[in-house]
């Protein structure tokens, strides 16, 4: 056999230096179930049956990246974004925009060039401004995969952050370069954290982290599928610590990781997802209007907010008759007006439509009693001798001009058995065969 020469030698090995595999699939895959992740390795070493086995009992999802040399990077940012939007808060996106838009003077500190980054930064803002639109979030998130598996904003992201992370390292080289004995941090910034496609390390994994993600309020959990001993994946979180070495923000959003050697996929918890497709909250959206019914009163066709309306009513949000705005004090404040058609109102009530009173008044099944009654009412009831002391002598009966058979089997009648003043009525058997006009 022929020997190689040792410039057909070095030919060869700048080939296969140069070899990069075909890759396909999504930069940024849906989510699916980890138990994907367990089929994979069923067959595998029985270290990772176990621990693969035991992953979908804590981690119930994932989401691939493609392994192109920026996985890691791509799985940090779409986590950082993603985060944003489980949170649901646009004045948070608001701060982010401002706090990575002054990051702009860290770039400038070291050396880069406006014209170099202007037009990453720009896709950046463009995504963040994007997602703040998307609050609250409708589509679980489809959106945003949408715009990170278009190559040129995701490519464009990731090298914006490259390129903070190579400010961030080189600003605080005196923490960074015990960790480079063969060489400077400018010089590991320069092959290792700028150029495209080449693969973050735990070093730049964690000055990223350093500068972008723990800044905004969250953290990052890396879950190690490999051949240490144990059940399960280990795993390390990069969180703020306080001086006591405690974390200060023990519930911070976390981006999850799952780091196989060379490359990074996304993790959810159960919870993570239940965020993601949690009811939208009723103070995000315009709120409803709630209209009273009042017995007494009519319809009340301005729309009632305040949280001092006692009185049961009918509401859009909950038609239980016990309905309180106390029930839902994130929607006080609100004040939108709303046309009803006539016809609608005439429906509910035939009454005019009449403000409501300051003070309504109690529920129907609430009867005034007999002795709080006008004059005008007690013509209407015949009395009972029972009402009055005992030496009452039973006068003479007259018949009440507005007296109906109606209105002797009126509940309000203290004659009716429903009545809470109920007495028996006083019997005449002479005024009930009276003929009228003779005696």
């Amino acid at each position: 056999m022929a020997s190689i020469s040792d410039e057909d030698m070095a030919t060869l090995q700048k080939l296969s230096n140069d070899y990069e595999p075909e890759v396909e699939g999504p930069l940024v895959g849906q989510r699916q179930s980890s138990h994907a992740i367990t089929a994979q390795y069923a067959q595998a070493d029985p270290v990772y049956v176990r621990k693969t086995a035991a992953l979908p009992h804590t981690y119930s999802h994932y989401r691939t990246v493609r392994g192109d040399g920026n996985c890691g990077w791509r799985a940090i940012m779409f986590g950082y974004f993603e985060a944003l939007l489980r949170l649901g808060d646009p004045m948070k996106i608001l701060a982010e925009e401002s706090r990575l838009k002054s990051l702009n003077n860290l770039l400038n500190a070291v050396g880069f060039q406006e014209v170099l980054y202007e037009d990453f930064v720009e896709e950046t803002i463009s995504l963040l401004r994007q997602t703040a639109t998307s609050i609250p979030c409708h589509d679980n998130g489809a959106g945003l995969l949408h715009s990170f598996n278009d190559a040129g904003m995701s490519n464009a992201i990731i090298t914006h952050f490259r390129l903070i992370t190579s400010a961030w390292m080189k600003t605080h080289a005196d923490t960074y370069q015990p960790f480079l004995p063969d060489k400077s941090v400018d010089e590991y910034c320069a092959t290792s954290i700028e150029p495209y496609q080449v693969e973050i390390e735990h070093l730049g994994m964690n000055a990223l982290i350093e500068a972008v993600i723990n800044p905004a309020g969250m953290a990052v959990e890396i879950l190690y599928l490999d051949r240490s001993e144990g059940n399960e994946v280990n795993s390390h979180r990069f969180e703020l610590l306080g001086p006591d070495g405690q974390a200060l923000h023990p519930h911070a959003p976390t981006i999850r990781l799952l780091y196989r050697p060379g490359h990074y996929d996304l993790l959810y918890k159960i919870e993570d997802i239940a965020d993601m497709m949690a009811p939208v909250q009723v103070s995000q959206m315009p709120m409803p209007a709630v209209y009273s019914m009042s017995h007494y009163s009519g319809f009340e066709a301005t729309p009632s907010y305040s949280h001092t309306d006692t009185a049961p009513g009918f509401a859009i949000l909950n038609l239980s008759p016990n309905v309180q705005m106390a029930d839902f004090p994130s929607l006080t404040g609100f004040s939108p007006t709303y046309d009803l058609p006539a016809s609608f109102i005439d429906d509910l009530s035939p009454s005019p439509i009449s403000p409501a009173p300051e003070t309504l008044p109690s529920p129907p099944m609430s009867i005034p009693s007999a002795t709080s009654m006008t004059r005008a009412q007690e013509c209407s009831f015949r009395k009972s001798k029972y009402e009055v002391e005992p030496e009452y002598r039973r006068p003479v009966v007259h018949q009440a001009p507005c007296e109906t058979p109606a209105m002797k089997n009126n509940g309000a009648s203290p004659a009716h058995f429903r009545s809470e003043d109920f007495q028996p009525e006083i019997c005449d058997p002479g005024s009930e065969y009276r003929v009228r006009g003779k005696r």
